[in-house]
């Protein structure tokens, strides 16, 4: 009987243990310290130095009306400043080096960030999000750190681009920041779960054809990213390639169930080029920037 009761205590207390050790870890290391570095993990800390000079735009309200076309003009203006209060607004902050890129930024960055983060069901997913432009070209073309984009080179890209890069990057942002997560529970392993044992560790049944771009099989949070992505700009053809591929029929039913629950994006795709069987980036992928404008619009 006393061989019982002290193997019971010990097991209670390991639990209680673990327990203390579960809560410590969520309050001092929440999961998002260290889940952000695997997001471009080539990459070093030192761009989270900001210049001292830096331009804010704390809405975008104020901003010029000047459009560098025709379909941003009749897009996106108009609509934001009727549909939106400044409080919703000033959830999203645009930062940038100053003088080099002002005009740019008024005219057209100004714009395309808007037409995405501030759809209802984006904007519903953000807390407080900065976006920082760079007019130096880095290791990479963007980065997510603390609850910010980072976006470099962005004089050197396109419009397009521009854009895709930013869609790819804000979704580590919602994975990291606005899907449920703790010590215990987290929402985005559901979709970890269908190709990964662990962060960088796929399951041993892995092919690259289960995975949306070479890029995905980086680690769990690329592959979320770039499925996100394809999810977003190439849904029918993401919807047609699940019809044969039980990992991405996963994939497509995970966003379709816990992401974009009203239906968001389905069967439509914005591609301007046939669609290869492999992309190692899905942001190369030309898309049609207007029609996707004009969907967008229909949900502001």
């Amino acid at each position: 009987m006393k061989s019982f009761h002290n193997t019971f205590f010990i097991l209670l207390y390991t639990l209680l243990f673990s327990i203390l050790i579960f809560i410590w870890k969520e309050i001092f290391f929440p999961s998002h310290i260290w889940e952000e570095r695997y997001v471009e993990p080539s990459i070093g800390d030192d761009f989270a130095n900001i210049p001292d000079d830096i331009h804010v735009f704390e809405s975008f309200s104020g901003t010029s009306h000047e459009a560098p076309t025709e379909a941003l003009q009749e897009l996106i203006y108009e609509s934001f400043r009727e549909k939106y209060s400044q409080q919703q607004k000033q959830k999203v902050s645009l930062r940038y080096v100053p003088t080099a890129l002002e005009q740019r930024i008024e005219s057209s960055y100004v714009p395309l960030v808007e037409v995405f983060l501030y759809k209802r069901d984006i904007l519903a997913h953000i807390n407080k999000l900065w976006v920082f432009l760079y007019q130096n070209i880095g290791s990479t073309r963007g980065r997510m750190k603390w609850w910010n984009i980072h976006l470099y080179g962005v004089e050197k890209i396109n419009d397009s681009e521009f854009l895709w890069v930013l869609l790819h990057e804000f979704a580590h942002y919602y994975d990291i920041y606005s899907l449920p997560g703790s010590a215990f529970w987290d929402k985005s392993q559901k979709f970890y779960d269908i190709s990964w044992d662990s962060v960088t560790i796929m399951k041993t049944w892995n092919r690259s054809e289960d995975f949306v771009s070479g890029y995905a099989m980086t680690n769990q949070y690329e592959d979320f990213a770039e499925s996100y992505l394809y999810y977003v700009l190439h849904n029918d053809d993401f919807l047609k390639k699940a019809e044969n591929n039980l990992q991405l029929a996963a994939k497509y039913r995970y966003f379709q169930n816990y992401i974009f629950t009203a239906n968001q994006y389905a069967q439509k795709d914005f591609s301007s080029e046939e669609i290869k069987d492999y992309y190692w980036d899905i942001t190369k992928i030309e898309v049609d920037v207007k029609k996707f404008l004009q969907y967008l619009q229909e949900g502001i």
